[in-house]
């Protein structure tokens, strides 16, 4: 994207009028420089009649938005209408894609994200003794109001900034601070979730949103159950493309399924040098497998001596039934308030088997649902796209919050995006909240 990105929004009344809306905006746009395209006019969207139909595009010049109207581009113009009637669900990713500098676009784009993101960071630097924010936003970090990029290969170069952002006791109060502040900001936004799903560490960021926990318990919880973690003996994990069922005689012993994340995509977890062995024989079979970048044998009976001291500590929580549907990870349908209420099913979070894959199925079972991925990437948006139970018709139903690490689009670019998708799925966006960054 050539210049700072703009979001144009387009509505009608019948589908004619708004191709033929369409095809005069496109005919602008062929006439505009790029400065023109900087001067066109901002409209107020608040208090606009309501159109039956919506379309919008997100361009940086002018030729890159008439080329995307004119060949109404599904990946890039959104289109919906007011009666759409979308279901927003909230998906919460787990530790592994984070890196320096995440979040400082959209920190700038979205003062509701940074507002929330400051106050976790005085709670974890205040009760835990514990600085995220020079982390995340080393010194170089720095971004313009546009939310353009760091220079992420500046940052690579201090080993020791990703080197620490990465470690266990580190990574996963991060990530929740992360997703917490961007949930609280995309529902002042105007997409109160409908639902929430987490995965793995993402499930306690789903509960803390939904009531569950209290912000200050949530952040006890992530923060010590990462130090909990960092004190046992190291082990790895393996994404394997197969099913479960192929996967079968190679479990048992010092290896565990930690994962089911689609008919054909599971997670091995266990020691070190069993999963280096449990890699080669799948290798010799030609079963395709990657080892995670992870520290700790994350979902398996390895992490079961941490069980008792995080069941005391949750046992000190006044936890509440979810004010929200949350799935649940162990069962992969939706959470009941007795497992929501109780410090055992918490505790033993960390070591269950996480049935994604089903409760992927139970969210496109919902009404119109709108995934909304909360984390950096697009992992959790994957899985969800490939699943089968997907409905033929959801083309605009899985939407991006953050830029992977490499990924070009900025973080304001992204939420322009999202805020397009949002409205065109009938939702009524604060645009005030949106300009104020």
């Amino acid at each position: 994207m050539s210049g700072p990105a703009r979001l144009l929004t387009l509505t009608a009344s019948t589908p004619a009028a708004l191709e033929e809306a369409t095809d005069a905006v496109v005919r602008r746009l062929e006439g505009l420089d790029d400065a023109g395209f900087a001067r066109l006019p901002r409209v107020p969207q608040a208090g606009a009649p309501l159109a039956v139909l919506r379309r919008a595009v997100v361009s940086g010049t002018p030729k890159e938005a008439a080329r995307a109207l004119r060949r109404r581009d599904p990946r890039r113009v959104f289109t919906g209408g007011q009666g759409t009637g979308a279901s927003p669900v909230f998906l919460f990713s787990g530790v592994g894609d984070q890196y320096p500098g995440l979040g400082g676009g959209l920190r700038r784009c979205l003062p509701g994200f940074g507002r929330e993101l400051d106050r976790c960071f005085r709670l974890l630097a205040d009760d835990h003794g514990l600085d995220l924010r020079s982390v995340l936003f080393p010194s170089g970090t720095s971004v313009d109001p546009g939310g353009a990029r760091p220079d992420l290969a500046a940052l690579f170069d201090r080993r020791e900034t990703t080197q620490e952002i990465h470690r266990t006791v580190v990574a996963q109060p991060l990530m929740f601070v992360v997703q917490y502040a961007l949930a609280r900001a995309l529902t002042a936004l105007g997409a109160p979730p409908r639902a929430l799903a987490g995965y793995s560490v993402g499930e306690y960021t789903a509960a803390c949103v939904a009531g569950v926990f209290s912000l200050e318990d949530a952040l006890r919880l992530v923060t010590q159950r990462a130090r909990l973690v960092d004190t046992l003996p190291a082990g790895a994990m393996l994404a394997v493309m197969a099913g479960p069922e192929t996967v079968v005689p190679y479990l048992g012993g010092a290896v565990s399924l930690a994962a089911v994340n689609g008919p054909g995509q599971t997670v091995l977890s266990g020691p070190v040098e069993a999963i280096e062995e449990t890699a080669r024989r799948l290798a010799g079979t030609g079963t395709a497998c990657r080892r995670l970048a992870t520290s700790h044998a994350f979902h398996s009976p390895g992490l079961e001596p941490l069980k008792s001291p995080l069941e005391e500590l949750i046992g000190t929580f006044d936890l509440g039934p979810a004010g929200l549907p949350v799935l649940s990870n162990a069962t992969g349908t939706w959470l009941r308030d007795e497992e929501a209420t109780s410090p055992a099913y918490w505790a033993g979070q960390l070591s269950r088997t996480i049935r994604f894959a089903d409760g992927l199925a139970e969210l496109w079972r919902m009404p119109a649902p709108l995934l909304i991925e909360l984390g950096p990437g697009q992992a959790l948006s994957r899985l969800a796209v490939q699943h089968p139970q997907r409905p033929a018709d959801a083309a605009a139903s899985v939407v991006q919050t953050l830029p992977g690490q490499f990924e070009s689009r900025t973080e304001g670019e992204l939420l322009l995006g999202v805020a397009g998708r949002l409205w065109c799925a009938g939702l009524d966006v604060d645009w005030e909240a949106l300009g104020e960054g």
